[in-house]
């Protein structure tokens, strides 16, 4: 599943949309440009879509070309403290990764945009064709066949290799995550599923709180 690599101890596993950026990146998107707007996302939401019909439907009605979605997403954001978060888990020794129920694309475009490269990301794959686009789902499990992106069995790897996993999100598709971190960092969303469902979760507000609150996973 993965390549062999250099193995830390702990591995800190990242969600993006609205955990690292200010606003959630596909809803961006989708309100901007597709012609359905929010639809199959709202459905996706009540697990009536999979992520793989959510991108493919909405995807459809966006006539917008690659610079056009470029030049739109180029004035998101990041929350503050993502550099210094990357550099804080490094300076611990921590593993620190990208794990995503987006796209790599405008992922791995904005955090070049902000001079961070040479991340590892876990996402959806998108191709930009002259008459449209196409998915790829190269992390996708059938155990969690809603998600495009498994997070749930990305960490289970992890620790098949022996390695403990932080996680840190904030939303809907991270619930899976959060059933098997071995610790779990969370706002919004995930916050309120991990009280209810008794997940220990540690709160934070932002990434500098974050950072002052964290403890050895």
């Amino acid at each position: 599943m993965m390549a062999e690599e250099s193995r830390p101890s702990t591995v800190v596993l990242c969600d993006f949309d609205g955990t690292l950026t200010k606003v959630n990146v596909m809803d961006y998107i989708y309100t901007r440009f597709a012609a359905c707007g929010m639809k199959f996302a709202e459905r996706w939401a009540r697990d009536e879509l999979s992520t793989m019909e959510e991108l493919r439907q909405t995807f459809a009605t966006v006539q917008a070309k690659r610079p056009e979605l470029e030049a739109a997403i180029s004035k998101i954001e990041l929350v503050p403290g993502v550099e210094e978060l990357i550099a804080f888990c490094k300076d611990r020794g921590h593993g620190f990764a990208i794990l995503s129920e987006g796209l790599r694309w405008y992922i791995e475009y904005l955090l070049d945009l902000h001079g961070i490269t040479g991340m590892m990301v876990y996402a959806n794959e998108i191709f930009f064709e002259e008459n449209g686009f196409k998915f790829s789902f190269p992390w996708f499990d059938p155990r969690t066949p809603l998600r495009g992106t498994s997070k749930q069995a990305i960490i289970k790897h992890y620790h098949e290799r022996g390695q403990r996993v932080a996680f840190v999100g904030d939303g809907r598709s991270d619930y899976e995550a959060a059933d098997v971190a071995d610790t779990v960092y969370g706002c919004g969303l995930l916050t309120d599923y991990c009280r209810k469902e008794g997940i220990p979760v540690v709160p934070f507000a932002d990434l500098n709180d974050l950072m002052n609150k964290w403890r050895e996973p």
